[in-house]
C-alpha cells in the first residue's frame, strides 16, 4: 500500500506541476494576445478554470493524506492522548462520511454533465466536474487509512504505512515542533 500511495503522490505532484505551468502559460498568452493583438482566445479562461478545479481538488486530497489541512492546534494540545485519538477519529469519520456522500452524488452529477459542452473550449463539462468525485473518493480512502493508522498506533500495533510529506513536498501547515 505504501508504494501505491507514494506513486499516487508522485503522480499528483507531476499533475499539479503540469497544471500550474499550463495555467501560467495560458494566462501569459491571454494577456499578450489581449493587449498586443486585441484578441482573446475564447477557450483560455475556461481552460484555466478547469485546471484550477483539478488543482484544488487533487491538492485537497493530498493534504488529507498528509493530515495537513489548516487546523486549530491550541484546542487539540489541551487534550490527553485518549481524547486526542477520539477527536482525530471523530473528525476523520466526518471527513470520510462527507467525502463518501459527495463522491457518490458527484459521480452521478459528473456523468450527467458529459453532454454539456463548454462554449469556449468545446470540452465536455464532465472534465472539470469529475475532479470533485475523484478527489472525494481519495479523501474518503485517505481518512479511513488515517483512522486505521491511529487506532493501530494507539493499541501498539503496526498500521498501514503512510508516505511522509517531506518525501514528496516541502512546507506544511503544522507547527514546526509537530512531527509528521
Amino acid at each position: 500500500m505504501y508504494r501505491a500511495l507514494s506513486l499516487l503522490c508522485r503522480a499528483s505532484t507531476v499533475t499539479l506541476s503540469v497544471c500550474i505551468v499550463a495555467m501560467t502559460a495560458i494566462m501569459v498568452t491571454l494577456v499578450v494576445t489581449r493587449y498586443v493583438f486585441a484578441f482573446s482566445a475564447p477557450w483560455s479562461e475556461e481552460a484555466t478554470r478547469f485546471l484550477m478545479v483539478w488543482m484544488v481538488m487533487l491538492g485537497g486530497a493530498i493534504l488529507v493524506l498528509f493530515d495537513d489541512h489548516i487546523t486549530l492546534y491550541i484546542l487539540v494540545e489541551k487534550l490527553g492522548p485518549r481524547m486526542r485519538l477520539l477527536q482525530a477519529v471523530a473528525v476523520r469519520l466526518v471527513i470520510a462520511g462527507v467525502g463518501a456522500v459527495t463522491a457518490w452524488t458527484g459521480y452521478e452529477f459528473a456523468f450527467s454533465m458529459a453532454g454539456v459542452i463548454a462554449p469556449g473550449s468545446g470540452v465536455s463539462m464532465a472534465v472539470p466536474t469529475i475532479a470533485v468525485p475523484i478527489s472525494m473518493t481519495l479523501i474518503t480512502l485517505f481518512a479511513l487509512l488515517l483512522i486505521l493508522r491511529d487506532l493501530a498506533a494507539h493499541f501498539g500495533r503496526t498500521g498501514p504505512r503512510m508516505p511522509r510529506q517531506s518525501d514528496h513536498m516541502d512546507g506544511s501547515f503544522r507547527p514546526a515542533e509537530d512531527p509528521e
